[in-house]
């Protein structure tokens, strides 16, 4: 995939991040692109003549894996142009994720499969962070739930249209509304095909989601985000109109992962504690949501494709035109490990599990990514204590 990598490195002098905790002073040795000694200082896992890479006390960890993100640096998946494709994952590189799920938005049937396309000729040549495969976010959304989504793509699915997208492919997840008519069939498909079917953007209520989870759906989009609740839920002909939705289905039903945006501006610190606490760090994953406004100055960009809602950013949050919601957020994956874990008071290494082996493990990449686990691909990255990045490898290749 990646050229030029060294037969032998090693990583000495720094604090080892593994997930099941830290190793202050530890050794992690690289042989061809992989990981083969990740643990203490033992002079014996040191090959001769191995490129020795000095932490300086800094952090050594599994590099990021963010499965939804739409864009950064101006730059959104949806634009389909080589640079615009380049440009979203060199950024977010530059800041520790190493792989991602380039995430679609609602949107006309040719603009996704053109996003696609142009996703899958990244793939064949990649130059920084790995491609992973898309999140289908969109458009079989509830309409009053649809958030930044443009309305007027928002509807039902239909299997002439969605076929066309899963052949496209590799889809890794694909979000919708599990209530709409001709849900069901299309998450059972997803399952026979191993991608994961998400509840999201959704007013689904706890009968509704059980019944999708018996149908195939394993993950839940942005908890707390675009969906229901027990206090918030609209009655839709249930007995009980104070019935659960899907934040209460999600702590209550071990089949289901989820994922936190934590920017600190989606969720307050009491939220980000809640589902902590009830779900912990090994079945939640934290993902940016990242939209092109990522890294760019004040100002107004488009979430989705250039012709979609016109979000204005300011103060590092990104709004509707109406000011009234958010539109994604534009924070990098290492910002929102450090917000989490100063916030929530959590071990860094749990906060760092959230952003690699967790969502490997959701997206059924762990075999491969994720973790300092001997044999895995050697995607690794060095920080400080307030997450600066300041070293990325691909497969033992360093970028920048």
């Amino acid at each position: 995939m990646f050229s030029m990598v060294p037969p032998a490195q090693v990583f000495l002098h720094g604090t080892v991040l593994t997930d099941t905790g830290p190793i202050p002073d530890g050794l992690v040795t690289v042989l061809e692109g992989r990981i083969a000694y990740a643990g203490p200082h033992d002079p014996s896992q040191i090959p001769p003549h191995a490129e020795r890479i000095d932490a300086a006390g800094r952090y050594l960890s599994p590099g990021f894996i963010d499965i939804h993100i739409h864009g950064g640096a101006g730059s959104d998946f949806m634009d389909a142009t080589p640079h615009d494709v380049d440009q979203v994952f060199r950024y977010h590189a530059a800041h520790g994720t190493t792989s991602l799920c380039p995430t679609t938005a609602t949107a006309p049937l040719p603009e996704i499969l053109a996003a696609l396309d142009a996703l899958e000729r990244y793939r064949s040549h990649p130059r920084w962070a790995r491609a992973l495969g898309a999140h289908i976010e969109g458009p079989y959304l509830s309409m009053s739930k649809r958030g930044c989504h443009l309305p007027e793509y928002v509807r039902n699915p239909q299997p002439a249209e969605w076929r066309q997208i899963l052949e496209r492919g590799p889809i890794a997840s694909m979000t919708l509304a599990p209530e709409l008519d001709g849900a069901r069939p299309l998450i059972e498909e997803l399952h026979r095909r191993n991608a994961r079917a998400c509840a999201g953007h959704s007013e689904a209520l706890f009968h509704e989601v059980e019944e999708a989870a018996d149908w195939g759906v394993t993950h839940v989009t942005h908890l707390y985000c675009a969906m229901t609740d027990a206090m918030n839920n609209r009655w839709r002909g249930t007995p009980n109109p104070r019935s659960g939705g899907i934040v209460e289905a999600v702590y209550l039903d071990d089949r289901l992962s989820s994922e936190l945006i934590t920017d600190g501006k989606h969720l307050s610190r009491e939220m980000l504690l809640l589902a902590f606490r009830n779900k912990g760090y090994e079945r939640l994953a934290i993902v940016t949501d990242a939209m092109r406004g990522a890294g760019m100055p004040d100002g107004q960009y488009t979430f989705g494709p250039r012709h979609g809602m016109l979000a204005t950013v300011r103060n590092r949050e990104a709004r509707t035109p109406d000011g009234t919601a958010l539109a994604s957020s534009v924070f990098p994956m290492n910002e929102m490990v450090r917000t989490f874990r100063d916030l929530t008071g959590c071990p860094l290494w749990q906060a760092v599990r959230m952003a690699t082996l967790t969502p490997a493990e959701i997206i059924g990449v762990a075999d491969e990514l994720g973790s300092l686990t001997p044999g895995k691909q050697a995607d690794l990255i060095l920080f400080d204590e307030d997450l600066n990045v300041s070293q990325v490898y691909i497969a033992g290749r360093r970028l920048f």
